[in-house]
């Protein structure tokens, strides 16, 4: 359907995908063994409650308040990135004091807080980039974050990206440490790419440094 205005939303982008890989981040870290939860016990329960609140509110609020929507989805997010990073520090601990973990065990946990970093940044660049999905299906999206190949493309129609391109950074920022095929722009989201290498790159960190330690 053709747009009738400066602004007009003929598109829009389904929700789904990211609440979904928000409720499978909250799984990972359910599963993640007390040692490496701040609190331990009940605390494991409250990430994966605030994505099924999260979802219920997504599937029943109208289109019309996507903004309310989407902070807090950000506050989840944020919520989700802290608690991951606490479990990392705790393999950190762990490795450094000596705390013995079993080989199994390590790798189990630490793949567990990597696909979870994976997951909760691409939310984050997903929600903040363009004002989030709301705004990009606009005519007049708010200032871009990540200057994507195909803006320099002369395509015949509007290009946008969708939940499943900030995946893909995501993950070739925590593998190769900086994206692959598009550019941050502004100076929060190259912080943002910043600390989500540095929580992989100490993931990495501790799987070698046990791998080490193995051989020796």
């Amino acid at each position: 359907m053709p747009s009738t205005g400066e602004n007009a939303n003929p598109w829009r982008e389904s929700r789904w995908p990211p609440l979904a890989a928000l409720f499978v981040a909250a799984l990972l870290e359910f599963a993640l063994p007390d040692d490496l939860i701040l609190g331990g016990g009940w605390i494991r329960w409250i990430i994966p409650a605030l994505v099924v609140v999260l979802i219920v509110v997504a599937a029943a609020s109208p289109a019309e308040e996507s903004d309310r929507r989407r902070r807090l989805g950000i506050t989840l997010a944020a919520l989700v990135t802290v608690a991951n990073a606490v479990a990392i520090g705790e393999l950190v601990y762990g490795i450094v004091g000596a705390a013995g973990f079993e080989g199994r065990y390590l790798i189990v946990a630490a793949l567990q807080v990597w696909f979870t970093n994976v997951i909760v940044f691409a939310v984050w660049f997903w929600e903040i980039d363009g004002g989030g999905p709301r705004h990009r299906a606009l005519a007049a999206p708010g200032p871009h974050e990540y200057l994507f190949a195909q803006y320099t493309l002369p395509t015949p129609w509007r290009w946008r990206p969708v939940f499943w391109d900030y995946l893909y950074i995501s993950f070739t920022n925590s593998v190769s440490f900086a994206p692959a095929d598009v550019l941050p722009l502004r100076h929060r989201m190259k912080l943002l790419m910043a600390v989500q290498s540095l929580l992989s790159l100490m993931v990495i960190l501790i799987v070698a440094a046990r791998a080490v330690s193995i051989l020796d």
